[in-house]
Parts: structure tokens; sequence; C-alpha cells
């Protein structure tokens, strides 16, 4: 024999919660008595009454037995693509010296927002534009997706030496991005021991 499940309202009322439809019962009860009442003192305000306490009370139950919204558990949940306030640019002809000859995009910074002014304040890159690791900051999120702790390390030191920060990965005492790898490995290792 199957169980047969009937939908309201996106609810299985199989498995309906008892505190919801107490509410939803007392609230009917409520609302019928509350309209019926104030409607023999004024029509008027009895429909008025009726639609407002209609309102806050599909409100108030949408609050109290909607789903909750999931949690985040580490922050932030995304990494921005470059550090605080530089910009992502690309180029098609120079490369950046010193990075194996492969980089062709990058962070510029087009605030001036370096604390030790070691990353020249730059517009856009275009056509002419000769990228060196004194107007470029040469990483990207992409170099954070499976990165071992001394490329890390090697992020932190360049986002140091520029005076610069990067939410989740330097924030301009300490290398986030080191620490979090640190815990998310100890996790993995706690779950294979325990297997």
């Amino acid at each position: 024999m199957t169980h047969s499940s009937m939908l309201l309202f996106g609810y299985d009322l199989a498995k309906l919660p008892y505190a919801l439809l107490a509410y939803i019962i007392l609230s009917i009860i409520g609302l019928i008595y509350g309209t019926s009442y104030i409607n023999s003192i004024n029509g008027v305000r009895g429909t008025v009454f009726a639609i407002g306490a209609a309102i806050v009370l599909i409100y108030t139950g949408i609050v109290w037995f909607g789903t909750s919204t999931p949690v985040v558990k580490t922050w932030p949940p995304r990494i921005n693509t470059c550090p605080d306030y530089l910009t992502l640019a690309q180029w098609t002809t120079a490369k950046i010296v010193g990075n194996a000859g492969s980089i062709k995009k990058g962070c510029v910074d087009m605030l001036g927002v370096s604390t030790v002014s070691s990353i020249k304040q730059t517009t856009l890159p275009t056509a002419n534009f000769d990228p060196t690791t004194s107007n470029v900051f040469e990483y990207t999120s992409a170099d954070l997706n499976g990165a071992t702790q001394t490329k890390l390390q090697q992020i932190c030191n360049r986002c140091q030496q520029l005076g610069i920060t990067w939410e989740g990965v330097y924030d301009g005492d300490t290398c986030v991005g080191i620490t979090t790898a640190a815990q998310k490995k100890a996790a993995i290792q706690k779950c294979l021991v325990s297997v």
C-alpha cells in the first residue's frame, strides 16, 4: 500500500507540523470572530480589519513557519577576483616579466589605494600598456583555487609588499587564506582518521 500525500500551499498535509495547524485554526477563528464583532459596529471598519488582520496573520505565519535561509559557514562566501578596490584588467600583447611570461591579465590600482605606494596608480590598459610588477598586481582569484600554502604565502607577501588588503586572503596583518586552508586540511584529516 502506497502512501499518498496531499499538498496544500506547498505543504504535505501528512507531514504538517501541529504548531502550524494550531496557528491556522486559531487565526481563522480569531479573524472570523474579530471581523464579525467589528462589522456589527461599522461595516467599513469590519472590512478594513478583515483585510489588515489577514495580511498580518499570513505574514506572521510565513515568518514563524516558513523555511529558514541557510547560514553561511565560511567568510567570505566568495573571494573577489582582485584585492580590495583593485580592478581586473586584460591585455593582449605584453606579458608580466618574471611570471613565466604567461600572465595576460591582472589587477590594476585605479584609485591609489596602496598604503605604501608600491603599486603605481594607473588607468585601464590600452593597446600600448606595458605591464610590470610595479603597476599590476599579478594574482587573481584563479590563482587561489587549489593553491598550496607556499603559493598562498607568496600572494600574502605580495599584498603586504604593496600595502593592499584582500578580503578572505590578507587582512593587512595576517594571511587569512593560509589559516583557512590549514583549517580545511585539518578537517579533512580528522574526517579521514574517523573512517
